[in-house]
């Protein structure tokens, strides 16, 4: 019996550690926003960075959905034929036009972290690019199940959506943006 102890303990802090590295779930409301400043300086090297997309053209307001490596979110899709994914990809680009459509001064960009393990829905795609780890370290350094967006405002103002797998920032109205900036600045 008191074999068991350390192997307990060994298999509690191993399960401890994997729990701490995988990607985080955000259900809460309360825990799914994140504000934030950018420096100017952060500001002039993100614009930097995105004008080397050259299908987008940057505007005043920046939306990126980000995806990480690793994650799962989509995995009940994975066993779906080719047709019912292409449509799901299909949907998921007309929203995200369309939003673009009826913002002129917003930019909208989807970039997933480096990894070859994504899911069908989002590991396909002209429309993604593949962050070389600028994004993950300046806005995107914790992982996230169903990925991140960013909300960035021409004042450097940023708001996270943590766990966005419908990309719901793209539903926040400018008031809706303010309030949730007012309110996650000051926690």
């Amino acid at each position: 019996m008191k074999c068991f102890k350390p192997l307990i303990f060994v298999l509690s802090l191993l399960s401890i550690f994997i729990y701490s590295c995988s990607p985080k779930l955000y259900v809460d409301e309360e825990k799914r926003y994140q504000a934030g400043t950018l420096t100017e300086a952060q500001i002039d090297s993100l614009h930097t960075f995105l004008k080397q997309n050259e299908r987008l053209a940057l505007k005043d307001t920046i939306i990126i959905k980000y995806d990480f490596n690793k994650d799962d979110c989509w995995k009940d899709l994975s066993y779906q034929n080719a047709e019912f994914l292409n449509n799901v990809r299909w949907a998921f680009q007309k929203n995200i036009q369309e939003k673009a459509e009826a913002r002129s001064n917003v930019a909208i960009y989807q970039y997933r972290e480096e990894g070859k393990s994504f899911s069908p829905v989002k590991s396909k795609g002209l429309e993604i690019e593949t962050d070389p780890g600028f994004l993950k370290k300046l806005l995107f350094n914790e992982a996230t199940t169903c990925g991140t967006s960013a909300i960035v405002l021409p004042n450097g103002k940023f708001l996270l959506v943590k766990s966005d797998p419908q990309f719901s920032a793209l539903i926040l109205n400018a008031k809706d943006i303010e309030r949730k900036l007012q309110e996650n600045l000051v926690k």
